[in-house]
C-alpha cells in the first residue's frame, strides 16, 4: 500500500515526536474517519526541478531523464523548464554612468522604484511647473524656477537653443530621470549663487566650485537628486530597454551636472556614451558611415528635428578639449569622426562637406560644428606626428588636407562677413562675432600646426592682438540676462585667449590674455577660468618670459614649450599641467615637465 504523501519520512521529520506518534496511528482517513488536525509545516518556496514536481510543490532531486520522486510515485516526468535568460546589452549601448559620492545617496539609489507611467500628450511646450504626477516642496520649486527662468538661459547665452528653452522642460513633466536631473542643476546652481555672496575672492573673478568642507544644503540636495536621476534611468533602461531620444537627453543634463561640479573625469565618460547611443541611432545597421557625415546629409536633405540638435551638442562637447587637452576627454571626437573600417576614402581628394553660402546664423553654425571636428581631428593627428617623428607620416597628403582645411574656412568667413549686413538682436550679433573670432583662430592654427618649431605662429602677432582686442569687446558687451550662476555649457573666448597665451611669444599679447582670462566671471563647460590663467602663466615662465629683463624678447625655438596634456584632480582642487619642449634634444628626447597648481 502507497504511503501518503503527508505521512513520508521527509515531512515527519519536521514534526515533534508528539505530531509525529499522532501521524503514525491515524495519518490516514480510515472509515470516515478523520485524523486530528495538523499544521503543515513552512517552507521556502520550490524555485527548482521538475514540472511536475514544482505543480506539486514537492522538493524535486532534479534527476535526468526523470526524478526520483516521479519514479517512487509512478508519474511521468514532465521534464524542465527552459532557465530564463536575459538578452546581453549591445557593448556600443552601455552606458558609463557616474556612481553617486555619498554612502546615503548610493543605499537610497538601490531602492526599487516604479517607472512612469504618465502621458506624454502635452498642451504647452513649456510647463510653468511639474504637475504631471510629481510632488514638489517649496525648494524644488524654487530649484525648477531657477533652472526654467535663468540657468537654461545661462547655458547657451550667445545662440538660442531649443533643447535648453523647451525639449528639456517638456520631458520635465513626464520622465522622471530628466525630471530630477533638472532639478539636480538647479541645486547646484542655488548653491553656487549662495557662494557667490558669502564667499566673494578677490576681483572680480568668482569661485566656480562649491568647496567640499563648506556644508550647504543646495549643494546635497542637488547630489540627491542627481543619484535619483541616476538611480531611474538604470531602472527604465533595465525594464524598457534603451530610449535613445531621451538616453542623450538624460546624459547632457548629467554633463552639465559633473561639468558645474567640475568632475570632468566623469563628464568625459558621458560624452563618449552618449556618442556611442548616436553611433546605434539613425539606421545605423544599414548605414555604415560615421555619425558627422550622416548628420551633415540629413542637414542637406531633412528637416532638422530633436536629436539633430542634441547631435550637434555631442560634438561640441566632443572637441571641448581641441586646444587644451584634457586627459580624459581627448579621444572624444575621434569616435564620433571615425568612418567603417571597410570605407576606403580619402579626404583630402574627396571633401564629403561642401556647403554653399550660410543664409542664416543658425545655417553658419550648423556648417561651424560639423568642420569643427574635422579640423579638431586633423590637428590632433598632427600632434601627434609632431611629438613623434620617429613614425611614418604621409606628409605631402597632410598638406593637402590642410589646404582643403584653409579654403573651406576661408568659405566659412566669407559667409560669416554677409550675415554681418543681416538684422539681428543683441544675442544673435554676439553669437556671430563668437563664431567670427573662432574662425580667426582655427586659420592661425591649422596654417601653422605642420610646424613643429612652432616659428610661424610668430607671423600672426597681429591676428592674435586683434583676437584679444576683440575678446575684450566682447567680454565687456552686455548679455539679456545678469549672470546669477556664471556657468555656460558653450565654449565662449576662454578657449580663443588660452590658445593665444599658449602660441603667441609676445609677451605684452600674453599678459593682456591672461589678464583677461583672471578677470572673467564665467565658466565655459570644461574651460575654468582661473586654470587656464595659471595654465598660461606657467608656460611664460618655463620661457622665461615673467622676467621684466627677458619680456621684450623673442623665445627661441630650443626653448619653446607646447601645452601636451592636462588632468583635473577633482577631489583636491587641483590642475596637473604637463608641458613638453615642440623641439627634441640632441638625443632624440622630448623634455617634458610637470606642474601642479592650486585652484
Amino acid at each position: 500500500m502507497r504511503q501518503s504523501r503527508r505521512s513520508s519520512p521527509g515531512n515527519l521529520s519536521q514534526r515533534s515526536a508528539h505530531t509525529s506518534d499522532s501521524s503514525d496511528r491515524g495519518g490516514s482517513q480510515r472509515g470516515g474517519e478523520t485524523g486530528p488536525t495538523r499544521k503543515r509545516a513552512s517552507k521556502p518556496k520550490v524555485r527548482t526541478g521538475c514540472i511536475s514536481c514544482k505543480r506539486r510543490h514537492v522538493k524535486c532531486d532534479e534527476g535526468r531523464p526523470s526524478c526520483a520522486e516521479c519514479e517512487r510515485l509512478g508519474l511521468r516526468c514532465e521534464g524542465y523548464a527552459l532557465p530564463k535568460t536575459k538578452a546581453p546589452a549591445s557593448r556600443p549601448e552601455r552606458l558609463l554612468l557616474p556612481k553617486p559620492k555619498l554612502r546615503s545617496l548610493a543605499e537610497s539609489s538601490n531602492k526599487p522604484i516604479a517607472p512612469s507611467s504618465q502621458s506624454t500628450d502635452y498642451t504647452a511646450p513649456v510647463p510653468p511647473m511639474p504637475t504631471f504626477g510629481f510632488e514638489l516642496n517649496e525648494e524644488d520649486k524654487w530649484y525648477f524656477a531657477l533652472f526654467r527662468d535663468h540657468v537654461s538661459y545661462e547655458l547657451s547665452p550667445y545662440y538660442r537653443s531649443n533643447f535648453w528653452a523647451h525639449t528639456s522642460l517638456r520631458d520635465s513633466v513626464a520622465n522622471r530621470c530628466v525630471h530630477h536631473s533638472i532639478l539636480s542643476i538647479g541645486a547646484y546652481a542655488r548653491a553656487l549663487m549662495d557662494l557667490r555672496n558669502e564667499y566673494p575672492s578677490c576681483g572680480k573673478m568668482s569661485r566656480t566650485w562649491w568647496p567640499p568642507s563648506v556644508l550647504n544644503r543646495h549643494h546635497q540636495a542637488a547630489l540627491v537628486h542627481h543619484a535619483k536621476a541616476l538611480s531611474h534611468l538604470r531602472s527604465n533602461i533595465r525594464m524598457y530597454g534603451l530610449d535613445g531620444r531621451l538616453t542623450l537627453a538624460a546624459t547632457l543634463l548629467f554633463i552639465v551636472f559633473e561639468n558645474m561640479q567640475g568632475n570632468y573625469h566623469s563628464s568625459g565618460n558621458l560624452i563618449r556614451s552618449g556618442i556611442k547611443v548616436l553611433t546605434n541611432m539613425r539606421n545605423r545597421d544599414i548605414d555604415s558611415r560615421s555619425i558627422l557625415r550622416r548628420q551633415w546629409q540629413r542637414y542637406l536633405t531633412a528637416p532638422r528635428d530633436e536629436v539633430d540638435e542634441m547631435t550637434n551638442m555631442f560634438a561640441r562637447h566632443s572637441v571641448a578639449s581641441a586646444y587644451v587637452p584634457f586627459v580624459h576627454g581627448k579621444f572624444a571626437y575621434h569616435i564620433l569622426f571615425a568612418e567603417d573600417e571597410n570605407e576606403d576614402l580619402d579626404l583630402a581628394m574627396a571633401p564629403p562637406f561642401t556647403f554653399s553660402m550660410p543664409q542664416s546664423l543658425d545655417e553658419a553654425r550648423e556648417v561651424w560644428d560639423c568642420l569643427v571636428v574635422q579640423l579638431a581631428n586633423f590637428q590632433s593627428k598632427v600632434a601627434w606626428r609632431n611629438l613623434n617623428p620617429e613614425y611614418e607620416f604621409d606628409e605631402a597628403a597632410a598638406y593637402r588636407e590642410q589646404q582643403m582645411y584653409l579654403t573651406m574656412l576661408n568659405d566659412l568667413g566669407v559667409g560669416l562677413d554677409s550675415l554681418l549686413f543681416s538684422s539681428m538682436d543683441n544675442r544673435e550679433s554676439q553669437g556671430l562675432e563668437l563664431l567670427r573670432l573662432n574662425l580667426v583662430v582655427a586659420v592661425v592654427s591649422i596654417t601653422c600646426c605642420l610646424d613643429a618649431s612652432e616659428m610661424m605662429y610668430d607671423e600672426f602677432q597681429p591676428q592674435f592682438q586683434e583676437v584679444v582686442q576683440r575678446c575684450r569687446l566682447f567680454a565687456d558687451f552686455p548679455i539679456g540676462v545678469t549672470a546669477k550662476v556664471g556657468f555656460t555649457n558653450e565654449g565662449g573666448i576662454l578657449p580663443l585667449l588660452a590658445f593665444i597665451g599658449a602660441k603667441c611669444r609676445t609677451a605684452r599679447i600674453r599678459s593682456e590674455a591672461v589678464d583677461l582670462m583672471a578677470r572673467s566671471d564665467w565658466r565655459e563647460g570644461s574651460w575654468d577660468s582661473s586654470s587656464l590663467a595659471n595654465a598660461v602663466t606657467e608656460i611664460m615662465r618655463l620661457e622665461g618670459q615673467l622676467e621684466p629683463t627677458t619680456s621684450a624678447m623673442v623665445v627661441p625655438s630650443e626653448a619653446r614649450y607646447t601645452w601636451s596634456n592636462m588632468f583635473w584632480d577633482f577631489e583636491r582642487r587641483q590642475i596637473h599641467v604637463e608641458y613638453t619642449k615642440v623641439l627634441p634634444d640632441e638625443f632624440g628626447e622630448f623634455e617634458t615637465v610637470n606642474s601642479v597648481m592650486g585652484v
